[in-house]
């Protein structure tokens, strides 16, 4: 609980110290497919990722795996940084995110006893994750309270498996987004920006495939990416079959689609996170026998949320 609270604390005070600095330089001026009104500062991200990195190396115990993934969570949000300042072209983004998703996954499994279509597969589903946690980062609190579900779910499985890492390091993502929370929910004072959701997609992620790199379960490790995940694929997969360029700006993801219906910004957060939370939750009362009800109760979570905007518009 310390380390939870500590990282709150440090996070929330860093925040606010950053956003006069942000409102000087990194102002997010609102377009068509925004969901917010009026310029927001963008880049509070940084003190995020400085709080999680902070803590993750100075509070917990040496850890080659923790120290790997810290290292590629501050290169990829640097990454995130300079696109929020410079704007980035698309092809850099992503030759950028398969370099430092290709160091994770190396890093965090054994190269020799790995496969390269084993490391091919995480890389891709890396980098995928990265570009989810992105698109979905799109209204107040959304991905504060995803990534205190995906914490609370990593203390978990690191106390059920008695692996100190994971623990750590769920209670510290946990408590670095409670801290950023208040300034990003229900009134957005500050965004996290891709620096924010690049450095905290590329921690959750790695999360995952260390976990992979133990023998945990393999759905205790797909479970808390399943719903950005099957939201941002719901999305590529109506578009493509609709003949829409996948690059071209939308509002068809479930938040997007709630918020132009009339739901408040925290309501649809909340849903999305607690859908999130549904589905480890699932995963955490049937344990290490991850049989298949487990599996159909997650996949009709995941469905329940995908659905909602259409019973909204039915109603």
């Amino acid at each position: 609980m310390t380390l939870f609270l500590s990282a709150a604390f440090c996070a929330f005070i860093l925040t606010g110290a950053v956003i006069p600095q942000l409102r000087r330089t990194l102002m997010d001026v609102p377009n068509h497919r925004s969901s917010h009104c009026s310029p927001v500062p963008r880049g509070g991200g940084v003190a995020v990722v400085a709080t999680l990195a902070g803590v993750c190396l100075f509070a917990l115990e040496p850890d080659r795996s923790l120290t790997s993934l810290v290292i590629c969570c501050l290169a990829l949000a640097s990454v995130g940084l300079l696109d929020d300042v410079r704007s980035l072209s698309s092809e850099h983004r992503l030759v950028a995110q398969v370099a430092v998703a290709a160091a994770l996954a190396v890093s965090l499994t054994s190269a020799g006893t790995s496969s390269w279509w084993w490391l091919g597969v995480l890389i891709v589903a890396l980098v995928g994750y990265v570009n989810a946690f992105n698109f979905m980062d799109g209204v107040n609190g959304i991905s504060s309270l995803m990534a205190v579900a995906v914490g609370a779910w990593w203390a978990w499985v690191g106390s059920a498996s008695e692996d100190p890492m994971l623990r750590g390091a769920g209670l510290v993502l946990a408590g670095v987004a409670v801290g950023f929370l208040p300034w990003n929910a229900p009134r957005a004072r500050v965004f996290l920006g891709d620096v924010g959701s690049y450095g905290v997609g590329i921690f959750i992620g790695g999360l995952s495939v260390y976990s992979f790199s133990q023998g945990l379960p393999v759905l205790w490790g797909i479970v808390p990416l399943i719903v950005y995940g099957a939201d941002t694929g719901w999305v590529l997969v109506k578009r493509a079959r609709g003949g829409h360029r996948l690059t071209e700006p939308h509002r068809d993801h479930v938040y997007q689609q709630l918020v132009d219906a009339g739901w408040p910004h925290i309501a649809s957060a909340l849903l999305c996170a607690g859908a999130g939370a549904a589905a480890t939750a699932v995963a955490a009362l049937a344990g290490a026998s991850a049989t298949g009800w487990v599996v159909l109760a997650c996949a009709a979570v995941v469905l329940a949320y995908l659905n909602v905007p259409r019973l909204v518009r039915l109603r």
